[in-house]
């Protein structure tokens, strides 16, 4: 393996390397795993040049703080950190010696931190994103080590200025648009009016959120009493237990479940849930399909 690149002086409230995440294993009760924000992730690559797919350091809220070890373009994508925190959204070269610090955001909980070339890491199923509690990987920790991919190029080239995300592409996470959301496969089990209520009132994320789900507070709806067998369960899928509070599976969540699933929030709209903090407020819509373009009469 090649020398690292970055040190890990402290991992913050959590820090491990995530990619796109491993496909093909739900029927072996495998999670996807991934970049919960897909869309940050996915920027913080384009930026420095790398595949969608690249691996990304995954950052929790704040507290992470790095040491360069040598010289090195990165980007940094995610949760909006203060006004003057320069490096967001954008790329910028570092030297050794360099620290990187995630201070407190103003919004948003995640943040991304792509290397050109990519991050080096053991592969579980195709895949180095880290799910410990599959015990595919470990957390990073405090004096971690962070290796770039072989033969990428240190700096970016001659002549290329630092690249940035244009500012419609830049999210504010406070204020998320309503998520839609598309009937579940137990829609139909529920009343009229727990689907109307189930629209019509805010919802706010539970602190006993993480990877595996998000919870949502509000009014409790109500849940059918048929039994369920055990079936497949996307990430998005919303689930109702026996309280009758919604709860949002996520990439680490369960493959299966026996809960009645109201709903399956858009994939596009993920990505705007995840980065939404305990205690912040939600709202969804219907989702609808775009009308089919007309045709002419042959």
């Amino acid at each position: 393996m090649n020398d690292p690149v970055l040190e890990l002086i402290s991992p913050g409230l959590g820090a491990s390397l995530q990619d796109h995440g491993r496909r093909g294993w739900k029927r072996f009760g495998v999670p996807p795993g991934g970049a919960l924000d897909d869309h940050a992730a996915c920027w913080a690559n384009l930026l420095v040049g790398n595949p969608l797919h690249t691996p990304v350091l995954e950052l929790l809220l704040h507290g992470a703080v790095l040491r360069v070890l040598r010289p090195l373009t990165v980007s940094i994508t995610g949760a909006a950190l203060i006004p003057d925190a320069e490096g967001l959204w954008r790329t910028f070269d570092l030297e050794e010696d360099d620290e990187v610090a995630v201070p407190p955001p103003e919004s948003g909980v995640w943040t991304y931190l792509a290397v050109r070339g990519g991050f080096l890491a053991s592969r579980w199923f195709g895949s180095v994103s880290v799910f410990p509690r599959g015990g595919l990987g470990s957390a990073l920790t405090a004096r971690s080590l962070l290796h770039q991919a072989p033969h990428a190029p240190p700096h970016s080239p001659p002549h290329i200025g630092r690249r940035w995300v244009d500012p419609t592409e830049q999210r504010n996470y406070a204020h998320p648009p309503a998520l839609r959301v598309w009937p579940g496969p137990q829609w139909d089990l529920f009343p009229e009016a727990a689907r109307d209520r189930f629209f019509s009132q805010p919802w706010r994320i539970s602190s006993r959120s993480d990877r595996t789900g998000y919870r949502l507070d509000g009014n409790p709806l109500s849940v059918s009493s048929v039994p369920l067998p055990s079936e497949p369960v996307l990430p998005g899928s919303i689930q109702l237990p026996p309280d009758g509070v919604p709860i949002v599976t996520q990439r680490d969540g369960p493959t299966v479940g026996g809960y009645p699933k109201i709903g399956v929030v858009d994939p596009a709209d993920l990505s705007w849930l995840v980065q939404c903090r305990p205690g912040q407020e939600i709202r969804f819509i219907p989702a609808t399909c775009p009308p089919l373009p007309a045709t002419r009469p042959s």
